[in-house]
């Protein structure tokens, strides 16, 4: 089924497009693709305060549930993160797996988010590819690797900010923000014929759930740090996620870990020993027509990116051991996997000495990572739309919500997801115990699916205090004889956050 899904994902995204450019569909029309597929455009004001004064097209795709209309479930809404990241090349990579999780009694959704992929209206700061891409080229993932780092990407990130409002001719970015993405949603949602959402997101997306949740809560991460830009809680959980790689590489033993040595600070050892080692003499890599040099900041993003899924921990200590005899070739394979384009978030006032004690106040060696450095590249941005949510999240919703996270969570931390439970009465926090970034899709888990599947299905909710265990180890073995799906099967996005 997976194979003839996929190559029917292909014609659905070329179909979008056509649609897009065409202006041809609206929810009312839904064009049927498949006999379980479905794809439309759903037109939505493009400043709610004014209905009237133009639309925006949210791109949409359904698969479509398989049950007699007397059983049917309704539709459950995805969102993968970002933010930006395509709800709808996610919904066509993971449905056909979620979906018999949840149950096959309901549709699942997945939507580009207005402004990115292929919804409208169309928003880029950079006139050109060959533009964007120079410009990214030079992002520093760690701001704490020189003292030049951080004034130069404040720098580069007040003239970033500058050209979105020179170049916002038709205003579109003023309406291009998280709380009018949950609007969007609404109106999907009632033009489904439903008067209640339910929703399934990661990353970035929780952040839209409990928007959701706090603006429309009878519809129904440290949110109110994101909404706020005050983002230094990313980093806290990432020393642990390190010692984590540290200790159980140790535990596995050489033949599981490429990287074993003695003990596990003499990983660390060795890990600081490559650092010290690119950053003075960084590694070419050359093969065929593909080449990269790896420097300090690059591994160091690829590190970042592989602890936020354990079942990277292999492949990165491939990598490390290739680096440490100057064989960049494991490493290269694992940063093209992995690599992602940067993410947006909300503006602020912080300026170079402000950024700097922030960064100061991080307790952590990846504290120039992550949160600061989001923050840093949202110095600049002044767009700031009249009324635009600002937090705090929280409220009593009409039905109880399911927070997920793992144990050490990478970007988004165990504590953010207890405090987020605590600004909705009656949640429930289902910790599963892996390292990553997302409990679903840092380490596969059949009782995080239980729970997942039991909640969509008739609201259950997990006793207080319930841990669930990954699957497999990050080096190997089995936690749980039951056999389940892998994170590795579910072709997922690289997100950033």
């Amino acid at each position: 089924m997976f194979r003839s899904f996929k190559s029917q994902a292909f014609f659905l995204l070329a179909f979008l497009k056509v649609a897009i450019a065409q202006e041809s569909f609206d929810w009312s029309t839904v064009g049927s693709i498949c006999s379980h597929i479905t794809a439309t455009l759903a037109q939505v004001p493009l400043n709610y305060s004014e209905p009237d004064g133009g639309t925006a097209a949210i791109a949409v795709i359904k698969l479509n549930a398989t049950v007699e209309a007397s059983q049917y479930g309704g539709p459950i809404f995805l969102n993968p993160g970002g933010p930006g990241a395509s709800g709808i090349s996610f919904a066509l990579g993971v449905a056909p797996f979620l979906q018999p999780v949840f149950g096959n009694q309901f549709d699942i959704i997945g939507f580009d988010p207005r402004g990115v992929n292929n919804s409208t209206p169309k928003t880029s700061i950079f006139r050109t590819e060959e533009e964007s891409s120079a410009w990214f080229a030079q992002d520093v993932t760690d701001l704490n690797s020189t003292k030049e780092a951080l004034p130069e990407a404040w720098a580069r990130y007040q003239v970033f900010g500058q050209l979105a409002q020179n170049r916002n001719d038709d205003n579109s970015l003023n309406f291009v923000s998280t709380d009018n993405v949950a609007r969007d949603m609404l109106s999907m949602v009632e033009a489904f014929g439903e008067e209640k959402l339910q929703f399934y997101g990661a990353s970035y997306g929780t952040a839209l759930g409990a928007l959701f949740s706090t603006m429309f809560p009878v519809r129904c991460l440290d949110m109110d740090g994101y909404f706020n830009n005050d983002m230094k809680f990313m980093v806290e959980d990432i020393d642990k996620a390190m010692q984590t790689f540290f200790d159980t590489c140790h535990s596995a033993g050489p033949q599981a870990c490429a990287f074993y040595d003695s003990s596990p600070s003499q990983i660390e050892a060795n890990l600081e020993a490559i650092y010290d080692s690119v950053r003075k003499q960084p590694i070419p890599y050359v093969s065929g027509d593909t080449f990269s040099i790896i420097t300090y900041d690059v591994l160091r993003e690829t590190i970042l990116l592989a602890l936020r899924e354990q079942a990277h921990f292999p492949e990165l200590a491939a990598g490390l051991k290739g680096l440490s005899t100057g064989n960049g070739t494991s490493i290269f394979q694992l940063i093209n996997e992995m690599l992602a384009p940067p993410s947006e978030a909300g503006p602020t006032a912080d300026d170079v000495l402000q950024l700097q004690s922030d960064m100061a106040s991080i307790n952590s060696t990846f504290a120039g990572t992550e949160g600061l450095q989001i923050m840093t590249y949202c110095s600049g941005w002044k767009i700031r739309p009249e009324g635009r949510f600002n937090g705090p999240v929280g409220g009593n919703t009409s039905f109880p919500l399911l927070i997920m996270s793992s144990t050490i969570a990478p970007c988004h931390t165990f504590c953010s997801a207890k405090k987020t439970s605590s600004a909705f009465p009656g949640s429930a926090l289902l910790q599963q115990d892996s390292v990553g970034h997302t409990a679903l899709f840092a380490a596969g888990s059949n009782c995080t699916l239980q729970h997942l599947a039991a909640y969509f299905a008739n609201g259950t909710l997990p006793e207080e205090g319930t841990i669930c265990p990954a699957n497999i180890p990050p080096f190997g073995g089995v936690n749980n004889t039951t056999s389940g799906i892998s994170p590795r099967s579910f072709p997922l996005p690289r997100l950033r956050h």
